[in-house]
């Protein structure tokens, strides 16, 4: 497999309105459970105002919790040790707000770093389900 490198990356490439939406995650040596350590480089700004927050600077796992917030972070994981892109949704209620879902991929480019986007909405039905999808790309 051809391995996959952020020079070949070409960010003129994505739709200004996009950017928003668009994280980096560092990948970082793995923790005691053999796990990478994935620090937060950049969010787009739906991102802070989705998490009330600038993530920038923290770990993923600091904040990711909740019934599925495992799965979610798993998913991250996993992506960084295959280095397989991967597409991720989870209806989620956060702070007392009605169900919304998060939807997005991630994709591995070295040098050990984790490029994607997420898309935030509200649920249809506006009925509160807990749930996790996922799959390679």
């Amino acid at each position: 497999m051809q391995r996959k490198l952020w020079s070949d990356f070409d960010p003129m490439a994505i739709d200004p309105r996009l950017l928003p939406h668009l994280y980096v995650l560092e990948v970082q040596q793995p923790q005691k459970d053999g796990d990478p350590h994935l620090r937060i480089r950049l969010t787009g700004t739906a991102l802070d105002q989705f998490f009330a927050r600038s993530l920038a600077g923290h770990y993923l796992e600091e904040f990711i919790h909740g019934p599925m917030g495992r799965d979610v972070i798993g998913g991250f994981h996993g992506c960084a040790t295959n280095r397989k892109a991967l597409w991720m949704r989870q209806v989620v209620e956060v702070r007392n707000r009605a169900p919304r879902f998060v939807e997005g991929v991630a994709v591995y480019l070295d040098p050990a770093r984790i490029y994607g986007a997420l898309l935030t909405g509200d649920v249809a039905d506006g009925k509160s389900i807990e749930r996790f999808e996922r799959c390679d790309l």
